[in-house]
């Protein structure tokens, strides 16, 4: 009886331990393993008054959420002021604006007026000149005039004087009587003849010698004209001259406008740093999670980047297994594992194999081990194995980041 129990207990434990020589030939599991989660820290932005703190320790919240409130008073003063800067701003480019074409229209309005009036200032030198040209030809005419007039005058006396002498002979002869009365006559009729001739010759030449004085008057009327042709062109060019250079007023006021253009994006830009700054005073979560790690308190000046909390996902968990390096021969991503969690004895939550480090765990170390005394002594390393749980697996939230478990990787 006695052998009988023996032999049937030997039986079973050998049954056992072919049973689990079986199963962990095709399973691999290690207690060297600990959830780990997407921890988000929550920090200020900007430096501020805190007024307000929005959520507790442990409080489940959305991503988006209010979580702290920073005072807005002195951030909304500043975007008041950025509101007034852009709407100066707009005003100086609007009137930039409206003076380039109103300065180019002008400018060239001037320049086509100067242009005109050098035209016109030409034709007038040109007219003058040919007007001149004309007086002082009749100028020379009516000298030329005068002198046949004076030589005429002299002529005209000379033939009174021949004339008087031919009748004092004749009157010297008629008392004698040795000439006839009627040749006494003819001679003093040519005498008064000449006589008349000499006074009309002298008329002639008053007259030339007036219209030479006229002629005069006209070429120094002209010149004086000419003169005034030639003022009013200088005045012209010079006016042509001055229009040209206020043409160089379009690219300065095009670059006032263009300045003006730069400042309204300088202004956008500083009251889109306002609004956003504005926005910062409300500080809110990152992700959906649940609130960890609390240090602010109302009344508490922050400063940028400064910690204030941390959100944490714990609906999207995984679990990081540190596998001896010689039982991942067989692990491959895609095999399925099971975890068991030591916070809840007896659960067991599928996963699988998501991917496997390229790397120890002490090469990744903050101080990896060197070995250059030639002193070796040859340890198993151990490679973390990234696990991700199936769809569903933690619901309830059931796994926090640093809790342990123990997994078991199906290898075929």
């Amino acid at each position: 009886m006695i052998l009988a129990l023996v032999a049937l207990a030997a039986l079973g434990a050998g049954a056992y331990g072919v049973h689990q020589w079986r199963y962990w030939d095709r399973h691999v599991s290690t207690d060297d393993a600990f959830v780990e989660a997407h921890v988000s820290p929550v920090s200020a932005r900007i430096r501020g008054n805190v007024v307000r703190i929005l959520v507790r320790d442990n409080e489940e919240v959305t991503a988006g959420a209010a979580l702290v409130r920073l005072d807005t008073r002195d951030f909304q003063v500043k975007v008041d002021q950025a509101r007034a800067a852009l709407t100066s701003a707009e005003s100086r480019l609007q009137m930039a604006s409206a003076g380039v074409p109103m300065a180019d229209e002008g400018t060239a309005s001037q320049v086509a007026a100067a242009q005109a009036a050098g035209e016109r200032a030409a034709l007038g030198i040109d007219s003058a000149h040919r007007a001149l040209d004309e007086r002082k030809s009749r100028l020379r005419a009516r000298r030329a005039a005068m002198q046949a007039a004076q030589a005429d005058i002299a002529a005209r006396e000379a033939e009174h004087d021949r004339a008087g002498l031919d009748r004092g002979r004749s009157r010297e002869l008629l008392e004698r009587q040795l000439i006839a009365r009627q040749e006494f006559d003819h001679t003093e009729s040519l005498f008064k003849s000449t006589a008349a001739g000499a006074e009309a010759a002298r008329q002639r030449f008053d007259t030339a010698r007036a219209e030479v004085a006229q002629a005069e008057a006209e070429v120094a009327t002209q010149e004086v004209a000419l003169a005034q042709a030639a003022r009013q062109s200088q005045e012209a060019d010079a006016t042509l001259r001055h229009a040209r250079s206020r043409r160089g007023e379009v690219p300065i006021r095009t670059a006032e406008a263009a300045s003006a253009q730069a400042q309204v994006a300088e202004a956008r830009a500083t009251l889109r740093e306002a609004e956003l700054n504005l926005e910062y005073a409300t500080i809110t979560a990152p992700v959906a999670g649940r609130v960890t790690r609390r240090t602010v308190e109302v009344g508490q000046v922050v400063q940028p980047g400064q910690p204030l909390l941390a959100v944490v996902d714990v609906v999207n968990v995984w679990v990081i297994a540190n596998y001896k390096e010689t039982q991942l021969t067989h692990v491959r991503p895609g095999q399925r594992a099971s975890i068991a969690v030591d916070t809840h004895p007896g659960l067991a939550l599928r996963a699988r194999v998501d991917s496997i480090q390229s790397g120890t765990g002490s090469r990744f170390s903050l101080l990896p081990p060197e070995n250059a005394s030639g002193n070796f002594v040859k340890v198993v390393q151990r490679i973390p194995v990234k696990l991700v749980l199936e769809p569903g697996q933690n619901g309830h939230a059931l796994l926090v980041p640093g809790m342990s478990v123990v997994p078991v990787i199906e290898l075929r």
